[in-house]
């Protein structure tokens, strides 16, 4: 591999890792709300709606349609 893969793919997991730990906390009660509870404030509002969809869509041209 070069470089450069190994570069995002060690970028990947530092987000997972760092996603994984805010949840965690979240769940312990230490830290902001779970990924549910942000998810669910976001659908509240016409404008997280769009955020949500753009964001679904992204990952499904960038993951999932190839």
């Amino acid at each position: 591999m070069t470089n450069g893969v190994l570069l995002s793919a060690a970028g990947f997991l530092g987000l997972l890792v760092v996603g994984v730990a805010i949840e965690v906390c979240a769940r312990l009660g230490l830290g902001p709300a779970t990924a549910g509870r942000a998810l669910c404030a976001a659908m509240r509002t016409t404008p997280g709606r769009a955020v949500v969809l753009l964001t679904w869509l992204w990952l499904g041209v960038h993951f999932l349609a190839r």
